[in-house]
């Protein structure tokens, strides 16, 4: 198999097969400090894969949760995220110590996601520790602050609590090119859904899930009817190109509404990605393992729902005309979505290599200097 070439599954894309990538990890999960993964699914009555992996010595998340279309893909995906958090828990190269003045003139400071607003040309003068990256574009190196994706906790004691540490860009893949494709995937969701929320969701079109013509998606929403679940979806517009879904789902049983989104080249697969995420968060709450759920019920969002009425929805296929077919390899794509990235924000979007050499998977985080992402993960309708 050619290290470019995809491997189309049920709701993804891949470089290897699921049975491949398993093979490639099962044996080292220790090293990455996951002691066991767990199948949610049944606590649940929708039925779709959710599992769960554990890392008892984290310092961020224990728990990490994963979903899919098969049971295998969903414990992949659970084994993926905790990977990605073990890599940010360890320590990253420092290039330089001091002033982006001095040390990194080059970085777009004022662009990067920070804990407060700061006075223009103060950033610059901010003491901090720096570590490499790539430009993905230009392929030249770039400094970033480290504290950019090391956690407030690991800090040392006399660094300013200025940079917003967030796990948006963070990836792992078979490859890079694949771990970069889906790193650039989220930051273009979370940018989208955030000038979503600024505009009062203006930008969304909600869809008839009805209509929806991709074969997992018709799966998963017919899963959701059959348990009782109410269901909205919505296409959500951003200046990218790239179709970004939002959806909701709802039961009696359970009122709380679980929000999940997705982005991807195939609109199915963005689709697929967003429900399948509402119906993952609705099982943590339920399992309860998570580290960051509310200890308080009343945290979670009780409202009464009441999906949009079918008269007022747009066909699914009316609404995704308008994208093209995806470049045919990862590496294509990398390119063609980080030109989008650039040409919406003015910046070459920032790649941080994680993985040592060796490791089984490749781990990244990208940083898009520009873009912008919530700093709660609820998704208001």
């Amino acid at each position: 198999m050619g290290v470019d070439e995809l491997v189309a599954l049920p709701g993804t894309v891949r470089a290897r097969t699921p049975e491949e990538t398993w093979e490639a990890v099962t044996s080292r999960l220790e090293e990455f400090g996951i002691t066991r993964v767990a199948d949610l699914t049944g606590l649940d009555v929708i039925g779709l894969p959710v599992w769960t992996a554990i890392r008892p010595a984290s310092k961020t998340l224990s728990t990490s949760q994963g979903k899919g279309a098969t049971a295998l893909l969903a414990k992949l995906s659970a084994v993926m995220e905790a990977i990605e958090l073990w890599h940010v828990e360890q320590p990253l190269p420092i290039a330089a110590v001091g002033p982006a003045a001095e040390v990194a003139p080059d970085c777009p400071v004022t662009a990067l996601p920070t804990t407060a607003p700061y006075p223009e040309g103060a950033l610059a003068r901010v003491l901090c520790e720096w570590t490499p990256g790539t430009g993905l574009l230009s392929g030249a190196k770039a400094l970033l602050p480290v504290d950019l994706v090391r956690r407030r906790g690991q800090r040392p004691a006399w660094t300013p609590d200025v940079w917003r540490a967030t796990s948006t860009g963070l990836a792992c893949g078979n490859t890079r090119d694949e771990a970069l494709l889906h790193a650039l995937f989220e930051v273009v969701e979370r940018d989208v859904l955030y000038r979503d929320a600024q505009a009062g969701g203006a930008r969304r079109t909600l869809l008839d899930p009805g209509t929806v013509d991709d074969p997992l998606g018709r799966e998963v929403i017919a899963r959701l009817a059959a348990a009782g679940m109410a269901l909205e979806i919505a296409l959500v517009g951003g200046p990218y190109g790239l179709p970004v879904c939002v959806a909701y789902v709802w039961s009696e049983d359970y009122p709380v509404v679980f929000a999940g989104g997705g982005c991807h080249s195939h609109p199915g697969i963005a689709l697929t990605r967003a429900v399948t995420e509402a119906a993952q968060s609705r099982l943590a709450a339920i399992a309860g393992t998570r580290d960051d759920l509310p200890a308080d019920p009343g945290n979670f969002d009780t409202t009464s729902f009441r999906p949009a009425q079918r008269a007022g929805l747009t066909p699914w296929t009316e609404a995704t005309a308008r994208f093209a077919p995806a470049a045919r390899g990862f590496a294509d794509q990398v390119g063609t979505v980080a030109r989008q990235v650039a040409r919406v924000t003015g910046h070459d979007p920032v790649a941080m290599d994680l993985s040592a050499q060796g490791a089984p998977v490749h781990a990244v985080q990208v940083v898009c200097p520009g873009t912008r992402s919530r700093i709660r993960r609820s998704m208001p309708r």
